[in-house]
């Protein structure tokens, strides 16, 4: 699980500062505030330590590659209006992070990097920590190609060398390992531990596939959803098919088919469907998904937009196995004030159950005040389990604020215009029905 989150000079952001993450995160503010930014720095530093060029410092990516994000050079990525602090000078940008198997910030490992521009716009590594306190290594450079290397244990630098240069910003190379002899078995597993937390991340964005009338379905349960959701309907249809493969030889449903039971579950709870049904055309590989209603079945394609967009929600949150990272930008999207409501119990419950981490970013009121809803019902603690966050412009750049909530679910710092002016609107339809009022009369 995610722990920590702290960027310098990136994009908006001069510094988040330390931001502390939970098992549920929600990102709230306005359009352009700079909740997508915290968002991409993760994603980014999953493409570089996930790439296959060693050569990459950080993969900056390449829509063609199919990259989750594509963030231009590195002038691109440094703060506009960045500063210069201890930690970090005015021309670098700073992702630091830290996880933790157990959720206790004690036992957490840490990446932190810097970054400066290097030839052709690239981004090159100036600076990596990596590891758990006392333990990992700490990378300087020194001059271009050159890197100084301290192990975590040692107080005086191992030496320098273009072999301690690390490969995409989290291993070395075998060689470089090997040179250090006994040493080098210290850090061989740090940089792919790493490799290993962030291929946990299963990202939704906010522009999601659009329905289909059929589907080509290979045979097997994908290996991921895809970050537009176009392979949900595909783990729909292999768990379906698992499920009627059960009911036809009369044996109880494979552990498969839970994902297409519970999934129908959260669509009745939501008031989107009665159910759903998998239906293969002919003795093709394809297939077709349709949502029934009132006694009645219909195509995806033929219902309304917000089951579409919802689908690939439900699916990347019973999808995730424990110890996975869902995170999902407007999961809000197409739906009804109820369904948008009931995604707050949908993460909770996950989160809850199977020790899945999400960290969401939304406009949604109403998910908002549901979650505000289960504080006060005690089924979520905003200490241990739930950190919300608001993100607001302050002149040219971002600022964080947590919002604090009581026992009851009260937020006790309420950013101006949080949710519009309730209260105001409320005032001003008073004072016109008061006003015709009088009119009428007279």
């Amino acid at each position: 699980m995610l722990t920590h989150l702290k960027l310098d000079n990136f994009k908006i952001w001069r510094s988040t500062g330390a931001m502390r993450l939970a098992p549920i995160t929600l990102l709230l503010g306005t359009n352009s505030s700079g909740k997508s930014s915290l968002i991409q720095s993760l994603l980014l530093i999953r493409q570089t330590v996930k790439g296959d060029d060693p050569n990459l410092d950080l993969n900056l990516g390449n829509p063609d590659e199919g990259d989750s994000v594509t963030l231009g050079q590195f002038k691109d990525l440094l703060c506009r209006h960045g500063g210069e602090s201890e930690a970090i000078k005015a021309n670098q940008v700073g992702v630091e992070f830290k996880w933790s198997e157990s959720g206790q910030p004690e036992e957490a490992t840490i990446f932190s990097a810097r970054y400066r521009q290097g030839p052709g716009g690239s981004a090159e590594l100036d600076y990596l920590r990596l590891g758990k306190d006392g333990q990992g290594f700490f990378v300087a450079r020194r001059r271009p190609g050159i890197y100084r290397l301290q192990l975590g244990a040692e107080h005086r630098p191992v030496g320098q060398s273009p072999h301690f240069r690390p490969q995409r910003s989290f291993a070395f190379a075998a060689s470089a390992i090997a040179s250090l002899g006994t040493r080098g078995e210290l850090i061989r597993d740090i940089g792919p531990a790493l490799l290993d937390e962030l291929g946990k991340i299963i990202y939704l964005g906010p522009v999601r596939r659009l329905a289909q009338r059929d589907y080509i379905w290979a045979g097997r349960m994908p290996a991921s959803i895809g970050d537009d959701g176009a392979r949900a309907v595909d783990a729909l249809i292999a768990s379906g098919v698992a499920l009627q493969a059960a009911h036809r030889g009369r044996k109880a449903p494979p552990a498969e088919a839970q994902l297409f039971q519970q999934t129908i579950h959260w669509l009745k709870e939501m008031g989107l469907a009665d159910g759903l049904t998998i239906r293969a055309l002919g003795g093709s590989a394809r297939y077709e998904l349709l949502i029934e209603n009132q006694g009645s079945k219909s195509n995806l394609k033929d219902v309304g937009v917000g089951v579409s967009q919802v689908l690939p929600v439900i699916v990347s949150a019973l999808f995730a196995e424990p110890g996975h990272i869902v995170i999902i930008e407007e999961p809000e999207s197409h739906l009804h004030p109820l369904a948008q409501s009931l995604l707050a119990e949908l993460f909770a419950q996950i989160s809850r159950e199977r020790k899945v981490q999400f960290i969401v970013e939304t406009h949604s009121e109403h998910l908002f005040r549901r979650m505000q809803t289960l504080v006060a019902k005690q089924e979520i603690s905003t200490v241990a389990e739930a950190a919300m966050y608001f993100v607001e412009r302050e002149h040219n750049y971002a600022r964080l604020r947590e919002l604090e909530l009581d026992a009851f679910g009260r937020v006790r710092n309420w950013p101006e215009g949080f949710f519009g002016d309730a209260l105001g609107e409320t005032r001003e339809q008073a004072r016109l029905m008061f006003e015709r009022q009088k009119g009428a009369k007279s």
